[in-house]
C-alpha cells in the first residue's frame, strides 16, 4: 500500500491535515495498531464494525476513508486554481543558428481559461541578420520561461529562419494547456506554407505574433455498454435459431477447400507427365 498521494502546487491547511492524518492510519497498518481518530457524523465508526474485525482491518477502513476525503478535496483545489489562478507569465528568448538566446520580450496570461493574453516584445535582430539566417538555411529557436502557479518550467521551440524571414516577422507562439489547467509546451510556427521561396523585400523588424491558446481534449471513449448488449443479444438469437448464415458456399466452407486444392496441385507438381517421344 503506498503513502503517496496526489500533491497540489499550493496545499491547503484542510489538505495539509488530512495528510497527517493519512500519514497516521498508514503508519498504524504497518504496526498492527489502531490509530486513534477523531470520529465525525457520516464517519465510518470503527466500534460498529464486525467485532470479528481485527485491528489491521480496522485500520484500513479509515485509511480509505481519509484518502477519499483527501482525493475530492484535491479535485476542488484544482478546479478552484483553473477557474481563479490560471495566470502566467512566460519570458521569451531567441536566437538565429548558433548565436547565444537574447531577450525577445514577455507574454502575460491573464486567464487560460477565457484566452486573455498580453504580449510585449522587441526584435534585438536587424533584417539582414534574418536575410543571412535564412540564405545559411539555419533554424529560429524560441525558448520560453513559464511561471505558472509556483511551478517554473523552460520550452524550447524552433522554425526555419527562412520561414519567420519570408512572413516578415509573422508568427504563432501557440501555448499547450493539459486537462487539468497546467502548461505542458509551447511552440511557434509562421502562417505561411513550409516551404522557401527566396523573395523578401526590406521590411523593418518588428514582430506581428499571434498568440493561441490549445487546450487538451478527452479522446472518444468507445460505448462498452452497447456492445456487450449487441453481443448479447446476437447470442440469444443464434441459441434460438433466429439467426440465418447468408454467406456464400465458398465462404462457408473454405477451411475445407483450400487444403483439399493444396494436395491435388502437389499431387500434381510430384507426378508430372511423361512427355511423348
Amino acid at each position: 500500500m503506498s503513502n503517496d498521494l496526489p500533491v497540489a502546487p499550493t496545499e491547503t491547511p484542510e489538505v495539509a491535515a488530512l495528510r497527517a492524518e493519512h500519514m497516521a492510519v498508514h503508519a498504524s497498518i504497518r504496526s498492527k495498531t489502531t490509530p486513534t481518530l477523531t470520529v465525525k457524523e457520516n464517519d465510518i465508526s470503527v466500534e460498529d464494525a464486525d467485532p470479528d474485525y481485527d485491528e489491521i482491518n480496522a485500520a484500513q477502513i479509515e485509511f480509505m476513508k481519509v484518502f477519499r476525503e483527501i482525493q475530492a478535496l484535491l479535485g476542488k483545489f484544482t478546479v478552484q486554481c483553473f477557474q481563479t489562478c490560471s495566470c502566467a507569465v512566460i519570458q521569451l528568448s531567441h536566437s538565429l543558428g548558433s548565436r547565444p538566446f537574447e531577450p525577445r520580450g514577455q507574454i502575460n496570461v491573464r486567464s487560460l481559461k477565457s484566452g486573455s493574453v498580453n504580449i510585449q516584445q522587441d526584435s534585438s535582430y536587424d533584417w539582414k541578420d534574418y536575410k543571412e539566417a535564412a540564405e545559411a538555411n539555419e533554424f529560429y529557436h524560441l525558448e520560453a520561461f513559464v511561471k505558472y502557479n509556483g511551478i517554473e518550467r523552460t520550452f524550447l521551440t524552433s522554425t526555419k529562419a527562412c520561414l519567420l524571414y519570408e512572413s516578415q516577422l509573422a508568427d504563432i507562439i501557440t501555448i499547450h494547456v493539459d486537462l487539468l489547467g497546467n502548461i505542458y509546451g509551447v511552440s511557434v510556427a509562421t502562417p505561411h506554407s513550409q516551404q522557401c521561396t527566396g523573395t523578401v523585400l526590406e521590411f523593418e523588424p518588428n514582430f506581428n505574433t499571434t498568440v493561441l491558446i490549445s487546450y487538451m481534449e478527452h479522446g472518444p471513449v468507445p460505448d462498452v455498454a452497447m456492445y456487450v448488449q449487441k453481443v448479447e443479444q446476437e447470442k440469444v438469437a443464434k441459441e434460438r435459431g433466429e439467426t440465418k448464415d447468408n454467406r456464400s458456399f465458398i465462404a462457408k466452407y473454405w477451411m475445407y477447400i483450400v487444403p483439399l486444392v493444396l494436395v491435388f496441385m502437389m499431387s500434381g507438381a510430384s507426378n508430372p507427365e511423361q512427355p511423348a517421344r
